[in-house]
């Protein structure tokens, strides 16, 4: 079996290695640029310097957006948009 090829990432100034079969490095990389952008711009907005916090939050920020995009398109129920409220909420209360 071939070997993986892997690509560097850099995210909250540390480098990661991603091998994947389903994603092309040139994706990859542009996925990982997309979090940091996100996870520096949620730094200088909020002043967290931990990163694990700053990457849950950036994820989860990326994926509210996601979910928004998709209701938009398909018309989902306002139940899927207050879940996330309610999460997004108790995330905050444990940050």
């Amino acid at each position: 079996m071939p070997e993986k090829e892997t690509t560097t990432i850099r995210i909250c100034r540390r480098e990661y290695k991603i091998a994947s079969d389903e994603w092309q490095p040139l994706y990859i990389k542009r996925l990982g640029e997309i979090l940091d952008n996100e996870i520096a711009s949620l730094e200088a907005e909020t002043g967290i310097v931990d990163n694990y916090k700053l990457l849950i939050l950036g994820s989860l920020r990326i994926l509210d957006r996601m979910l928004a995009l998709e209701e938009s398109k398909t018309g989902s129920s306002r139940l899927v948009r207050s879940e996330i409220e309610n999460l997004n909420s108790r995330i905050k209360e444990v940050l």
